[in-house]
């Protein structure tokens, strides 16, 4: 597990969202979450092991932005920035930019290195910077 997976299993908790790790899926099987019972499922064995993080922070998204399908499956493309998908993107860089900035220097961060690092998807570029850039002015460092 990853620090920045314990952090967003704190997240989860602190929002009564139960999380079940499992290797029992094939390697292709997306993570999946239920708004109703507040929970997901995360595959131990997904083919990119380093987009787990963000799939769980798009998975915690879904259900902390209350989607109106119950059944969500972890989808990364984009389909237009008003989909149910696009949403829980963006909240998921929301959820993982605090603890990837926390006591770093502004001037050292890098959304280039983040997005490459958990396999955050390009088109979000615009969203990893604009989220970056408010929680420095958030944060007054």
């Amino acid at each position: 597990m990853t620090e920045i997976s314990s952090y967003l299993e704190q997240v989860a908790f602190d929002h009564n969202i139960n999380i079940v790790w499992t290797d029992k899926l094939a390697p292709e099987t997306p993570p999946g979450c239920s708004i109703r019972y507040r929970s997901i499922v995360m595959n131990l064995n997904w083919h990119h092991p380093a987009e787990i993080s963000f799939q769980l922070a798009h998975e915690i998204s879904h259900i902390l932005n209350g989607d109106e399908t119950d059944i969500c499956f972890y989808h990364a493309t984009f389909t237009g920035k008003h989909s149910v998908e696009y949403k829980a993107n963006t909240g998921a860089v929301k959820l993982m930019v605090p603890f990837y900035c926390q006591g770093v220097p502004k001037e050292t961060i890098n959304v280039y290195d983040f997005m490459e690092s958990y396999e955050v998807p390009s088109h979000l570029d615009n969203i990893v910077r604009e989220e970056v850039h408010n929680y420095y002015i958030s944060n007054r460092y």
